[in-house]
């Protein structure tokens, strides 16, 4: 007799990749301050091409998304995003 946790699992297959952002109007980020909707945006732009560089091969979508959250803090806390170009 098998037991249940000896028995092979099927694996899921990996997720197709989400569609890729829309690009958003410029608004008051250019001028140095981001709201929480804008912060968030950023960041799921940002989780994006974290999985896009590892040619959206199965990760941890957490962990990219804590990867984009720091990643955009650092360029907000450098004043990144309040600069004019």
């Amino acid at each position: 007799m098998v037991s249940k946790s000896a028995a092979a699992k099927p694996s899921a297959p990996p997720a197709a990749p989400a569609a890729k952002p829309r690009a958003r109007k410029r608004s008051n980020a250019a001028a140095g301050t981001l709201n929480a909707e804008q912060r968030s945006h950023y960041v799921e732009v940002a989780a994006y091409y974290i999985a896009e560089r590892r040619n959206f091969t199965p990760g941890d979508p957490m962990a990219d998304w804590l990867e984009a959250e720091a990643e955009i803090d650092r360029l907000l806390s450098s004043g990144h995003f309040g600069t004019a170009h």
